[in-house]
């Protein structure tokens, strides 16, 4: 609309940003300005939609930019939302005027024929008015359909970060790709609205001419972005696309040229502007979290980044060389809130990957976090670390559970969350819970052998055998060089007294772990002397292991004990396990490797001192 135009009692001059009537003015924000001009040039009910795509073609706009402009423009008008005499809240659709429109001419009066307009009068030609009416109709319905199939207009609420491909093939500078491509993926994953692939799962779409239709269909997500970067001494260069993946077309792509010093900066940039091109609605907390600016010395970031592609590989000498990286970042900035989580992450999983024992592994990780979480509360990894340390070391259950909430919270795409808290509710004997959430784990990170585990773990507790069994060969057949699934798979034909096939399954698994000759050995001492004696076989290993100095786990001494029949031994590992706070305790209640003790009341006693479920409904089998 050109000019000024009066709305019931009220003149608008939108070239002052001015609204007055009665001889008193008031002047309004020139985004409320271009609200109200919006809605008096579109009469009925205006979308939420169309108005900020009018209002904020392209920038981020978080969910109560609208609403406060809104609130401005009635405050202005004397209007009130609840009864409502100039603009109306539609429930679920947008806003409307109720008042008449009336364009002004230059001397400030009503044009002639919109006053005429205005007046009742008897149609003179019904066709003349049908044909108008319909012609506005059909108008409004092209528009629509613009707006809804223009690409420019769509909101995605799915996205794959692919893993650069690195113009050098250097994997000394391989961290460096890797490194940006997770932070990025970190970044979208905060967003609420917008369901991010993990970065375990996309780093498996490494080929250097990668179909990216085929690798979105296959992720189940609407956009892909992929990326090439070099870097030529201290210089980085960083091409990006981002894809429709219904579509094949590109949605947006840049060139970044950065120094290594701004690499920090470059990944933060990125994030917003994938944001900003999949046109992601952000609430006000989500805006800031995407813009905020992490002042890390660029010394410290790069070390991060090599620890984080470090921590990444899940083994033993890899996170011991992450938390060197990290404890490096931290001395070059020791204000560093992400270095600090890195050392936490990689602290609490050195219990299950590390071999290590607790007394040495957790006190360092919540140390880590606490320093983290007290530097930058926002930090989704810190508060699952300490949710680990809660859970595993603590035995503190209401405590866990809110870290474990709070991280998902701050970062609803986390899939270790997820993955960890389904593992927690379990433990608890909260079994549906727990299904849902490492099935929403799976979802947010489907290729990951690790995250897959944690259904089939929650079903062996649950007794469900058959289920997980047929699972842990989904994983084996979707990564077949991941030992744990064939180790628990293992176990599991061992539950079922199917032994010749735990045997079979045991072979893999000590191939995989540099142990082939084991294998044999195990299965020449079953055809001689049945299956209690490669247990018993396996018992002594772990005990010549603990008396060499190697960490074993009293809880898996215990398990042995338990199926020899050895009651006494089997009781005097578990007070050796709660003494050590050996991580495995939590799972007493639900641990089926326990069923031949679990009656005893000293099971029941080691239940209530953890404070753990002392009965929860898991069937067993029939044949126990």
């Amino acid at each position: 609309m050109v000019g000024d135009f009066r709305i019931g009692d009220w003149l608008v001059t939108p070239s002052l940003n001015q609204i007055s009537r009665n001889g008193t003015s008031a002047r309004v924000e020139p985004k409320a300005m271009r609200v109200l001009v919006y809605l008096a040039e579109h009469p009925g009910v205006v979308s939420k939609d169309q108005l900020i795509s009018a209002v904020w073609p392209d920038v981020f706009v978080s969910d109560d930019v609208l609403p406060g402009c809104i609130s401005a423009l009635r405050k202005t008008l004397c209007d009130h939302a609840r009864r409502p005499k100039i603009i109306e809240t539609i429930h679920k659709s947008g806003y409307r005027l109720l008042v008449r429109v009336e364009p002004m001419n230059g001397n400030g009066v009503p044009h002639t024929e919109t006053a005429n307009s205005s007046a009742p009068s008897r149609p003179r030609n019904l066709t003349v008015r049908l044909a108008v009416a319909f012609g506005v109709l059909a108008i409004a319905v092209l528009l629509i359909a613009a707006l809804v199939w223009s690409p420019s207009r769509q909101r995605y609420d799915s996205v794959a970060v692919l893993p650069f491909a690195d113009a050098a093939s250097d994997s000394d500078t391989q961290y460096l790709s890797d490194g940006i491509a997770e932070q990025v993926i970190n970044d979208l994953s905060q967003l609420s609205t917008l369901r991010v692939m993990a970065w375990t799962t996309v780093s498996r779409y490494r080929q250097p001419q990668i179909d990216v239709r085929a690798a979105g269909r296959e992720l189940g997500v609407n956009a892909v972005l992929t990326g090439r970067l070099s870097r030529d001494g201290d210089y980085v260069v960083l091409q990006t696309e981002l894809v429709d993946v219904n579509r094949g077309s590109q949605l947006w792509g840049t060139r970044y040229e950065r120094n290594i010093s701004q690499v920090p900066g470059l990944q933060q940039q990125l994030s917003q502007d994938i944001a900003s091109n999949l046109r992601v609605r952000l609430t006000g907390s989500e805006q800031e979290k995407i813009q905020r600016r992490y002042n890390a010395n660029p010394a410290a970031y790069e070390l991060y980044l090599k620890g984080r592609f470090f921590w990444d590989k899940r083994t033993k000498q890899g996170l011991d060389q992450a938390i060197e990286y990290f404890q490096q970042a931290i001395h070059a900035d020791p204000n560093y809130a992400l270095a600090y989580a890195g050392l936490a992450d990689s602290y609490a999983l050195l219990d299950d990957w590390g071999e290590t024992a607790p007394r040495d592994s957790f006190p360092k990780a919540r140390a880590a976090a606490q320093k983290a979480i007290a530097l930058d509360d926002s930090l989704a990894e810190a508060h699952v670390s300490l949710a680990i340390v809660r859970e595993a070391y603590d035995w503190d259950w209401a405590a866990a559970e809110q870290e474990f909430k709070r991280a998902i919270e701050l970062n609803p795409n986390y899939a270790t969350a997820h993955q960890w808290y389904g593992l927690y509710l379990a433990g608890l004997g909260r079994f549906s819970e727990a299904e849902a959430e490492v099935r929403r784990a799976q979802k947010l990170d489907p290729l990951s052998p690790i995250v897959n585990m944690a259904l089939p773990e929650v079903f062996t507790w649950e007794g469900r055998y058959d289920e997980a069994i047929a699972e842990y060969k989904k994983i084996i057949a979707l990564d077949p060089s991941f030992p744990g699934s064939y180790g628990n798979l293992a176990n599991l034909y061992e539950r079922k007294h199917m032994y010749s096939e735990a045997l079979d399954t045991m072979q893999p698994y000590l191939s995989l772990k540099g142990a082939t000759n084991a294998a044999a050995e195990m299965r020449r001492i079953y055809s001689t002397s049945g299956y209690t004696a490669v247990i018993r076989k396996e018992l002594e290993k772990d005990l010549q292991d603990r008396k060499q100095g190697k960490y074993r786990s009293p809880v898996g001494i215990a398990a042995s004990y338990s199926a020899l029949g050895d009651e006494r031994q089997a009781f005097q590992w578990l007070e050796r396990g709660y003494e050590e706070r050996t991580s495995s305790m939590q799972y007493l209640a639900v641990d089926a490797e326990f069923d031949s003790i679990r009656s005893s009341p000293k099971y029941q006693y080691w239940l209530g001192v953890l404070g753990l479920p002392t009965s929860v409904n898991v069937p067993q089998l029939a044949h126990h």
